[in-house]
Parts: C-alpha cells; structure tokens; sequence
C-alpha cells in the first residue's frame, strides 16, 4: 500500500484509515440496508438532531480542518456532514451498489468522511495533500469541483479523492474488482476501528479478500 500523507498535514492531526480490498461488486444487496444501514438510518432519524450534528466533536474537528487550510466548510460540507444531515432531514439514502453503499454506512457510523477508489482507475503512489490554486476537477454526479485549498488525494495523473466530493476518474462501478477504502481521520480520538470496517466488508461484499490494512 503506497499511500502517504503529506507532513503539513500530518501536523495537523489528520491521518487517513486505509484499506484495499479485492471482491466481486454487486448492483444491490438486501442485507446491507436489512441490517446495516436501515436500523442505523431508523435510529439516527429518531435520535439525531442538527444541532447534534453541529456540535459533534468529529464534525467539529473535520470543519477546524478544512477552516485551516483556507476552505470553508459551509460551502464545501465534508461528505460526512452532508450525509449525516439528509438522514436527519429524512431524506433517505440513494441505492448505488455495494461497495459504495457501505462506504455510505462507514461514514454514517463514524461520522467521518469515506471514499472508496477504484484501483484500475488511479495508480499508487498516491498523497493525502492539498489542492492548487485554480485545480478543479469532474466531480460524481456531473459537477465541476473547486478543490483549491481542499484536502485531496492524488496519484501521477493528479487529485481524484476528497473528503468532500469524488472525481468520476476513481468512481466505483459494478465492474470494480480491486478497490481502496478510505477514512479521512482529524483527531486522535475519532479514529475508525479497522478490525469492524474488515468483518463488515468480508461479511457483506463477495468474494471479498482484505489485502491491507494501515493507518497512514
């Protein structure tokens, strides 16, 4: 696993949980939304609040972040805000397929950012650094991203990652077989358990074999 994450920003508490898996991808599984994502969407409707949301100390520490590197967080909402606000507002989650799916429910258990790269579409090396002045890039669902001054990872073909929004570049498909998972971390104290993130992929991806496993 060739992923580093650029000194500045480890400075800043930032790190990036890591996992790369090989598995078979499927369009839809029931038991992912029967027993993982369905109750925990169910409980955050009931309990959660925004003000929760506002005052969580992942979200606080993910939006100090991004405040630092000269990004606004209310313009540019890390995914994990976004996410964790449209199950509160009880807008549902879209269906996409598995892997992307379970990235949904990690983000969701952990409020943090997750990402989920197709291997065959992005090379190794590849840096958590940050983006240009000017850069932009072909964000998922047809939009333009402005990632100046936004945490991205990039591979030698430039940014395709953010805990904000995804390039197409990287995009998981059904035809995915080899893919990195990623848990954008910004305290020391909310990190991802990467022994629940591998049972839950082995549990309910086919196939699935975990390659490697690093806090980076």
């Amino acid at each position: 696993m060739k992923i580093t994450v650029d000194p500045k920003l480890k400075q800043l508490g930032i790190s990036l949980a890591c996992t790369v898996i090989e598995f078979t991808n499927q369009d839809y599984q029931a038991a992912i939304w029967q027993e993982l994502l369905n109750p925990l969407i169910e409980k955050i409707e009931v309990e959660d609040t925004l003000e929760m949301i506002k005052d969580d100390p992942r979200i606080v520490a993910t939006k100090k972040a991004y405040r630092t590197l000269g990004k606004d967080p209310a313009r540019f909402r890390p995914s994990s805000d976004s996410l964790w606000r449209r199950v509160v507002q009880q807008k549902g989650l879209y269906q996409i397929n598995d892997l992307v799916d379970l990235n949904n429910y990690f983000s969701l258990n952990w409020k943090l950012p997750f990402g989920s790269y197709d291997l065959s579409k992005v090379d190794e090396p590849i840096q958590l650094t940050v983006g240009k002045a000017g850069e932009r890039y072909s964000g998922i669902g047809n939009k333009s991203v402005n990632i100046e001054n936004l945490l991205v990872l990039e591979d030698s073909a430039g940014p395709f990652g953010s805990p904000t929004s995804d390039a197409t570049r990287g995009m998981i498909g059904e035809e995915t077989t080899r893919a990195l998972i990623v848990g954008y971390q910004f305290a020391a104290d909310t990190g991802v358990d990467q022994a629940t993130v591998k049972k839950v992929l082995e549990a309910y991806l086919q196939d699935c074999r975990v390659v490697a496993q690093a806090i980076i």
